[in-house]
């Protein structure tokens, strides 16, 4: 589930492959130094009531790590010349959060769309002791589950849990329905990586193409409260952390 080469069969059966040296290591300290920067001049901003999560616009320096041609063609060869972006951001866990995520599913977070992947780009050492990502490959094949939240315990006892330990650099290609959690933090090194979730182009949540081909003409982009006059997000759920 791992090499410098993309193996689709692999991804699309397993729901995870790991890209070792998608870019540089000096590349990945460069955006990091751009990461804390971000942070420091506002153009990045830890989002509230989601401890893990830093948001930023198209427009905002870190969103340059789009046009990096080594990120361009892994989100084609994913989706076979037609990808789309769904969404970019920064996940970390630092001083401010060191807490485990519960095992979950992303797709009932999302908007279009089944077929989703995201691209977690290391920008610093990811493993076990930082509170870096575990999966449960092939999951995804469960589909939908028809809720959000912390899958039980007793459902993942016995499978195979997969820990990666990530170099900056690497980037951990995952589908967003597979299950998985996150480490409680027990060390001083911060982990920070991209977030970026891909898609097809013709998906109609998609925001920018990545590719040549057009978007959707069908576009979806409300929020949660803009479609529903009622739905578990407005009762009080507010996702993992």
């Amino acid at each position: 589930m791992e090499g410098k080469k993309l193996s689709c069969d692999v991804l699309r059966r397993t729901g995870v492959f790991i890209l070792r040296e998608l870019i540089s290591t000096e590349l990945a300290s460069a955006y990091l130094k751009k990461y804390y920067r971000s942070l420091e001049d506002g153009s990045a901003m830890p989002r509230e009531n989601h401890l893990t999560e830093v948001s930023f616009g198209l427009n905002a320096p870190l969103a340059t790590i789009l046009n990096e041609s080594a990120i361009r063609e892994l989100a084609l060869q994913v989706f076979d010349g037609g990808a789309g972006l769904h969404n970019i951001r920064v996940v970390r866990k630092d001083q401010h959060n060191v807490e485990e995520v519960f095992v979950h599913q992303d797709s009932p977070y999302c908007l279009g769309f089944f077929d989703r992947f995201s691209m977690f780009l290391a920008l610093s050492a990811c493993d076990d002791k930082n509170g870096g990502l575990f999966v449960y490959p092939g999951t995804h094949n469960f589909g939908y589950l028809g809720d959000a939240g912390a899958i039980r315990h007793e459902l993942t006892a016995r499978m195979y849990k997969f820990v990666p330990s990530l170099l900056p650099g690497d980037c951990l290609v995952m589908h967003s329905a597979i299950w998985h959690g996150s480490s409680r933090s027990r060390t001083d090194q911060p982990r920070v990586m991209y977030d970026i979730q891909i898609q097809p182009v013709e998906d109609p949540s998609s925001i920018i193409s990545l590719s040549d081909r057009a978007l959707s003409s069908w576009r979806l982009r409300l929020e949660n409260k803009e479609i529903f006059s009622s739905s578990r997000f407005q009762r009080g759920h507010r996702g993992p952390r």
